[in-house]
């Protein structure tokens, strides 16, 4: 009997303590880009809920936003002038020739994520498993992909690089 309430009290923990996962999509436009998302049943906030707020603390909305983010898809298409979310021709205030170059980003879960499960409001940071990082560092991957233009050693403006 003894042992029948242990395993009757770790089933139940650990379908409480069941791991969430982010969204994944499940449906996308004909160029490719993700319009629909499964839908999750659990305890997380989604954006869709609009319980989520970004840095300045504007409720974060489904697609791309002015700035160029599309936290739903884990993306960014815009400028590194846009990537500051702070659209003022600046970089963190640098005014550097690469303020204007387009930059895309993409992300994982891990790295930030499109639910907020610890309930504070922004999206979490480091989730792995269901789990968002106590100290709120990422712990996944970003991949950047820059093109603009460049002026050399001598001067000359050259039209198009790629990294």
């Amino acid at each position: 009997m003894k042992k029948l309430a242990i395993l009757v009290a770790l089933f139940v923990l650990l379908a409480v303590a069941a791991p969430v996962q982010a969204a994944k999509p499940t449906e996308f436009d004909a160029i490719g880009n993700e319009k629909g998302w499964e839908k999750i049943n659990s305890s997380c906030n989604t954006i869709e809920s609009g319980l989520i707020n970004d840095s300045a603390g504007n409720p974060i909305t489904l697609g791309y936003d002015q700035f160029g983010y599309n936290y739903q898809a884990h993306m960014f298409n815009g400028t590194y002038d846009g990537s500051d979310r702070n659209l003022d021709g600046t970089y963190w205030g640098d005014t550097g020739d690469y303020v204007d170059d387009k930059l895309m980003m993409k992300w994982s879960d891990a790295w930030l994520a499109n639910v907020d499960c610890n309930k504070d409001g922004k999206l979490d940071r480091g989730l792995i498993d269901g789990v968002p990082s106590l100290d709120g560092i990422s712990k996944g991957w970003l991949t950047n992909h820059v093109v603009g233009d460049y002026v050399d050693t001598n001067t000359n403006i050259d039209p198009h690089y790629t990294d």
